[in-house]
């Protein structure tokens, strides 16, 4: 597993000059004065890289106290609790052949969960108890697409919504929540019960009015207490369902709870807060993120999960924390990034050991123009070509 420690270091290497050069790790040893500096992109690289091969070598061996025994993460370690309860398996299951490279079944598969969270949406509206149901159906196809492909999680960053705010909002916080328990190795029982209930993590927020919710500017303190009542009326929305999925119930109510006691309604810490609860709330803020709100542009994902590290670690659990790291693609599919050579590439494959050295196909020269024919290729290969940054839509 990544140590978070590492992985922060990493992030500060990013704004500083870049380190010298490693070595290929090939058999090669040149050490030419010609080999260039590397990006400290590679710094998160050579974390999550050291990280795996803790894991696969572990030992008996307990392993070394941090040396920065104030850091913020450690603090955080140890104030963990134990561990929280078990998810409730579903009732209804279905399994059907996927096929993993079909962008097009994808796309269908996110419209039909915004058209779910619609009728969900129009079914508060017009006081008829919200019905799990055709998401349940629905939902093992919507995991093994999250898991298997990145063909959602791209239409989940994309700056376009495809529906009301609310709409997109709970699907796409679905998809980022899926991942994140894919990265702390959630069976595939309990991963179905964290999206259904990451999908109905805020229908609370229905009861809220748009004139408060998109608000440009400071909201009042009785703006501001209308947002933090949306918990209070999702639970109201689901109770119905507490004896059958108790923790959808317990979501709605948590998820804006925070590990330092400074979330709401009840300002619970820790231990206290349930762990499905931990996973939403950080996919939460990691959507908004991605989105923007009214006073500002949403962050590229690179950047986003850069803020969750540097701004909100005393807030979320880290175990969380490692698995949104873990899982969610620094450097997405169909995103695009700049070369140490200066070149313009998009992003076709993630390499799941090295995500700092994806595959890539060069679009554009180092003087900007656009090639006729694209050039693939893969970065894992090319030591000392690598990527400086990423990049918005061309």
């Amino acid at each position: 597993m990544v140590r978070m420690k590492d992985v922060m270091k990493s992030f500060e290497d990013v704004n500083k000059s870049p380190a010298e050069p490693r070595r290929s790790e090939t058999t090669t040893t040149s050490t030419s004065s010609n080999a260039g500096k590397l990006s400290g992109l590679d710094a998160i690289r050579n974390a999550i890289q050291s990280g795996l091969n803790q894991q696969r070598n572990q030992t008996s061996q307990p392993s070394p106290p941090p040396t920065d025994h104030n850091s913020t993460l450690d603090r955080l370690k140890s104030a963990l609790g134990p561990k929280d309860k078990p998810a409730v398996q579903l009732q209804e299951k279905r399994e059907k052949p996927l096929s993993l490279d079909d962008e097009q079944f994808s796309t269908k598969l996110y419209m039909v969960f915004h058209r779910h969270m619609e009728k969900i949406a129009n079914d508060i509206k017009n006081k008829i108890p919200i019905d799990p149901a055709p998401l349940i159906k629905d939902i093992p196809d919507f995991c093994n697409a999250i898991e298997n492909q990145e063909f959602l999680f791209l239409k989940a960053i994309q700056r376009k919504r495809y529906a009301t705010w609310f709409v997109s909002h709970s699907v796409n916080v679905g998809i980022f929540a899926v991942k994140i328990g894919l990265g702390v190795r959630y069976e595939r029982d309990k991963l179905h019960s964290l999206a259904l209930a990451a999908l109905l993590h805020d229908v609370g927020m229905v009861k809220v009015s748009t004139k408060v919710l998109f608000k440009h500017g400071k909201l009042t303190p009785a703006e501001f207490d209308e947002i933090r009542q949306h918990p209070v009326h999702g639970y109201e929305l689901l109770k119905h369902l507490k004896k059958d999925y108790p923790y959808v119930v317990d979501t709605a109510y948590e998820e804006q709870e925070r590990e330092d006691g400074s979330g709401y309604p009840q300002g619970l810490k820790a231990e206290d807060i349930h762990e499905f609860p931990k996973v939403v709330g950080i996919a939460d803020v990691f959507e908004a993120l991605v989105h923007g709100r009214a006073y500002r542009d949403g962050f590229i994902t690179y950047h986003a999960i850069q803020k969750i590290i540097e701004n909100k670690s005393k807030q979320f659990n880290v175990k969380i924390i490692r698995g949104l790291v873990n899982s969610v693609s620094m450097f997405p599919v169909g995103s695009y990034v700049k070369l140490s050579s200066d070149e313009v590439a998009r992003v076709l494959s993630v390499n799941r050991l090295r995500p700092v050295r994806p595959v890539v196909e060069v679009i554009e020269d180092s003087d900007g123009r656009k090639l006729k024919v694209p050039l693939r290729i893969n970065l894992e290969e090319e030591p000392l070509l690598y990527i400086t940054k990423p990049l918005t839509e061309q």
